[in-house]
């Protein structure tokens, strides 16, 4: 049963993907920014993340793989319950974003600051909800490559988000500022 709603959220989460490239090509939108970071961590990052997502659809086909011990129920419950929230997460932010969704920096003129909805409670819902499934990975198959995969993701992404936040601080001024200070990096409760 579990594999079978982790192989759902696995086609749900390629299907987004496969959405998001497709609309920016068909609109001519601009869809990968300026890297906030050297060009060989930010796509060491994305590297990273594929290897999580790699683990997930193998826990959701079912496919055994080496793990360092076996996740009893709760522990798949718990994963569960981290892929569920990050995928609701990780919809909802991209759908606030809509055409402002780029990875990376945008250099568009028209790029509005988000600070509603899912971003008042956090100041990068996207990469939480990511943060999110990727944990949900490493509990659901705990192999020392995706728990490796998913510490380097998570490190070289809070670096890219505070070079975001820097890059939003000079565009945005006093607006960014002010939404700082009332809501937190990851999450605020």
């Amino acid at each position: 049963m579990i594999a079978s709603i982790v192989l759902i959220i696995c086609v749900l989460l390629f299907t987004l993907v496969a959405f998001i490239i497709t609309r920016a090509i068909i609109e001519k939108q601009q869809i990968i920014g300026r890297p906030p970071i050297p060009v060989a961590y930010f796509l060491l990052a994305k590297l990273l993340v594929v290897v999580n997502l790699t683990f997930l659809l193998l826990k959701g086909l079912n496919i055994d793989v080496y793990n360092i011990f076996t996740p009893v129920d709760y522990i798949e419950i718990i994963a569960l319950v981290f892929l569920i929230i990050g995928t609701i997460v990780l919809l909802l932010s991209t759908f606030k974003l809509n055409k402002d969704l780029v990875f990376g920096l945008s250099s568009s003129e028209n790029h509005q600051l988000q600070t509603k909805g899912i971003y008042s409670i956090s100041r990068h819902p996207f990469y939480l909800g990511f943060i999110f499934i990727l944990f949900s990975s490493c509990l659901l198959n705990p192999h020392y490559l995706n728990i490796l995969a998913f510490l380097g993701a998570w490190i070289i992404h809070h670096f890219i988000m505070i070079m975001e936040e820097q890059f939003l601080s000079t565009r945005y001024g006093d607006e960014y500022s002010q939404y700082k200070k009332r809501v937190n990096r990851y999450l605020t409760l």
